[in-house]
């Protein structure tokens, strides 16, 4: 493949530090996993977070109409990028004025928004929300041995570490 043939790499994602609740009793386990990111792509800032386990099974039944179709992959990612951007340019998502009853009505109308996008933009936004993902376990990785340091274990054994480190 030629110089010129080869795809650009990917806008860097400026990863936002993970917040500092994930530390409090109880409540932090809400937090742990919750990254934000934003990149700029053709002159677009875009801002997206990890996505929590009720907005990813929200995806599911968003994507419902598309299961076992040639169609599913596409109604995936399309979800998933819709559920995980918050802003472009500054401006948030669409989301319902009024409350029609329906708990989920917010994510049904950014996915049909993000069904306007074409295929590039969801392509862009999947692979910096993959990196944000990647960042995740990166960040849990870190956490984990800080944790085990703290603790006074040694490795994974479970024993105390006789220097006390």
């Amino acid at each position: 493949m030629t110089e010129a043939a080869q795809a650009p790499a990917p806008p860097e994602l400026e990863i936002s530090p993970p917040d500092d609740k994930w530390r409090a009793d109880f409540h932090g386990l809400l937090h742990i996993g919750a990254l934000s990111g934003s990149f700029e792509w053709l002159g677009h800032r875009i801002v997206l977070h990890t996505l929590r386990s009720d907005e990813t099974l929200l995806i599911a039944s968003l994507i419902k109409e598309w299961e076992s179709t040639i169609g599913s992959t596409t109604a995936y990612a399309t979800a998933m990028c819709a559920l995980a951007v918050d802003q472009i340019d500054s401006t948030p998502l669409p989301s319902p004025l009024g409350d029609d009853g329906t708990p989920d009505q917010w994510a049904r109308e950014r996915f049909a928004y993000a069904q306007r996008w074409f295929p590039p933009t969801i392509d862009m936004i999947y692979t910096q929300y993959l990196a944000l993902e990647k960042r995740v376990q990166e960040v849990l990785a870190e956490m984990g041995k800080a944790s085990a340091r703290g603790a006074g274990l040694n490795g994974n054994s479970g024993e105390p570490n006789p220097e006390g480190s």
